[in-house]
């Protein structure tokens, strides 16, 4: 390993074009892999820090937070997975680059470990790093890490990046949906994901709101009983499919994973008498809509926020990738590929129609 150089990209505020910077890379402490990074996968929240929807950072950092690589070494004390799996050089990983500090409430609750007080993301730029948007890297024993069987393919783990355990996260703090009608706002990345948790949960029947036209014939594909297209449909139409497809009731359960504030509004419009409601994909943004609070009160509502997902959720990712990947056909998912020197133009992609899922190979 001695004398290994990596390339990483750094970001250091929006307006600024993205740096690739050339570092040594450093061997893995006892407690570290290191890893060289084969897929990562490009976020909508990637997109909303160029454009300067997240705060700027005050020192260059590197990010990219969806991650599979191959072990190059393993520290002493890492020899096994999170789920206790053996692993060794050459065995493929699937990570999540913000890794907490695994000692504060929120690591050791169970839950969500994006709440970590401890955590430091993004990564400030330096080699040694755990970000994904790079050549090389180096994952602690407190990160969430999971082995990729050989019969699974990569690119089936990272077509639902971040979005999967986001969706198993968001579920878990949902509750149970078994036997439910579910409507989900969003037909990107985390739309899609949640057509898949939700049928794996048991849900009798998903109806999507969503565009494009490809996005919508993947959730078809993944899963959803019924499809609505935002361009094609009024809200009108579309509260009077969901009511007639739902026994004049209204859904058991609504997921935000639109990322935009107009589907609030219409998605608690969209629910039945004690429905919940779950936003999972408004992350960042200033924007705000009217709403009356009464109508939580005089239809028995809940509305749920969820952020990330636990580490299990992770472990979970995998073995759904493992479960339905090839007959769902999750590699089909990933539509664009780029290599690490496009990076900028990769996450730019995401703001165009034509995408689903966007990969950077470095």
């Amino acid at each position: 390993m001695a004398g290994r150089i990596g390339r990483s990209v750094v970001f250091t505020g929006s307006g600024d074009a993205l740096d690739l910077r050339e570092h040594a890379v450093p061997e893995p402490r006892s407690d570290e892999l290191l890893l060289r990074v084969t897929h990562a996968g490009v976020c909508g929240t990637d997109l909303h820090r160029l454009s300067g929807d997240l705060p700027r950072p005050p020192a260059p950092i590197c990010f990219g937070h969806e991650g599979v690589g191959v072990i190059v070494a393993c520290g002493a004390d890492v020899r096994t997975d999170r789920a206790g799996a053996p692993i060794g050089p050459g065995d493929r990983l699937y990570w999540l680059p913000p890794t907490p500090c695994g000692e504060c409430g929120h690591c050791t609750s169970g839950g969500t470990t994006a709440l970590c007080e401890r955590m430091v993301w993004p990564a400030p730029y330096g080699p040694g790093t755990s970000a994904g948007f790079q050549e090389y890297a180096i994952v602690r024993r407190t990160a969430a890490f999971f082995r990729v069987p050989g019969e699974v393919s990569s690119e089936a783990v990272i077509a639902f990046g971040c979005a999967m355990p986001t969706a198993l996260g968001g579920l878990e703090r949902l509750g149970s949906v078994e036997g439910a009608s579910v409507v989900i706002q969003g037909s990107g990345p985390v739309g899609l994901a949640a057509i898949v948790a939700a049928r794996d949960a048991g849900a009798r029947r998903v109806i999507v709101i969503g565009d494009p036209r490809p996005r919508l014939a993947a959730a078809t594909r993944l899963g959803a009983d019924e499809v609505l297209s935002l361009e094609s449909t009024s809200m009108e139409d579309r509260r009077a499919r969901v009511f007639a497809a739902t026994d004049g009731r209204g859904a058991d359960v609504v997921v935000e994973a639109a990322g935009h504030v107009s589907a609030f509004p219409e998605g608690i419009d969209l629910l039945a008498p004690q429905g919940r409601y779950l936003i999972m994909g408004l992350y960042s943004g200033t924007a705000t809509v009217d709403f009356n609070p009464v109508v939580v009160n005089n239809r028995a509502l809940t509305i749920l926020g969820t952020l990330g997902g636990s580490t299990e959720s992770y472990h979970r990712t995998v073995e759904i990738a493992a479960k339905y990947g090839a007959e769902l056909g999750f590699e089909e998912l990933v539509t664009h590929r780029f290599p690490l020197e496009r990076t900028e133009e990769a996450i730019r992609a995401v703001a165009r129609g034509e995408t689903i899922k966007v990969v950077v190979n470095p």
